[in-house]
């Protein structure tokens, strides 16, 4: 039984659907905000048309990535607030963009923990070294297709492959790249050996932050192993656009409102986005919590049922 649907505490777990769905629509509001803004700022802001033709043309392919996550894999955006209100607290995992949502804003929190966690310990997370904002924007910017083509698409998906072709299996390269959710059977050991992949792709991630002298000192590793793990969830089960766009709300998305001051001027989006960002995370949070007991419950129920069924 789902526990939005029972009468005890029905009212608070509506008014928390109800706040949460709120705020996931307000941070993806501010996402489809960001798409102008980094532009705005690039086309006024830089003298180099390589640069602008660069960032144009990774902007092209998020904007159309954007509109793609949109839709799918299962619920369109548009049906998500209802099939939450009604009861499904699932339903927000139905479309990517909810689902990428409630999982950046948790995951901000958690990585501020972290590093608050490392810093008092004395274990240093270090940061990269002072440039041009647009330069820096459209650096950070080329990070989630470069990154997730090497680190998701070409460990993780390429395995998925492999253990296709072992068994024998037809099947088309790109489409099993694309979404290797959506082609493999799912049989025990394929999970397993997925996701042991999936942790080997986010440590070496992880790794990587600090293996070619960027700036970033070993305490970045414990972080970016973290996001590298959850991105490779999300590449498995919603295809590579989720794991492209969840990399993107890091770097493009926050860094649009952080060098939009920087190269503009003193504005309040930087704040109002902060402050959306944190609020939807602390509600994430919560649902998630509710969540997992609602799953431990099913599973529960589920067990017992099998028990009392297969009892002499």
């Amino acid at each position: 039984m789902d526990l939005g649907e029972t009468r005890i505490g029905s009212l608070p777990l509506r008014l928390i659907r109800l706040v949460h769905i709120l705020l996931v629509l307000s941070l993806i509001g501010l996402m489809v905000l960001s798409f102008p803004l980094g532009l705005y700022m690039v086309l006024t802001a830089s003298t180099h048309d390589a640069i602008k033709a660069i960032f144009i043309l990774l902007w092209l392919i998020y904007f159309v990535l954007f509109i793609k996550a949109m839709l799918g894999p299962h619920l369109k955006l548009e049906k998500v607030p209802q099939s939450v209100l009604k009861g499904g607290l699932g339903s927000i995992f139905g479309n990517t963009l909810s689902t990428l949502a409630v999982t950046f804003s948790a995951l901000i929190l958690i990585t501020m923990f972290i590093l608050l966690l490392q810093e008092s310990a004395g274990i240093p997370t270090g940061s990269l070294p002072e440039m041009d904002p647009v330069l820096m924007f459209v650096s950070d910017s080329t990070a989630p297709i470069l990154e997730e083509t090497v680190f998701r698409m070409g460990i993780i998906g390429m395995v998925a492959t492999l253990l296709l072709a072992i068994k024998g299996v037809r099947f088309n390269l790109f489409k099993v790249l694309w979404h290797p959710a959506r082609h493999l059977s799912w049989t025990r050991s394929d999970m397993r050996i997925l996701y042991l992949i999936v942790f080997i792709s986010g440590s070496l991630f992880g790794l990587a932050h600090i293996a070619f002298g960027a700036g970033w000192e070993i305490g970045k590793v414990t972080t970016s192993s973290m996001v590298g793990i959850i991105l490779g969830f999300i590449y498995v089960n919603y295809g590579f656009p989720g794991a492209v766009l969840l990399h993107w709300s890091f770097n493009y998305f926050l860094g649009s409102f952080y060098y939009f001051e920087k190269v503009v001027g003193e504005s309040f989006l930087p704040y109002f986005a902060d402050f959306v960002i944190v609020m939807t995370g602390i509600w994430s949070m919560a649902f998630l919590f509710i969540y997992l007991l609602q799953s431990i419950t099913r599973i529960r129920g589920r067990l017992e049922e099998t028990r009392i069924y297969n009892a002499p």
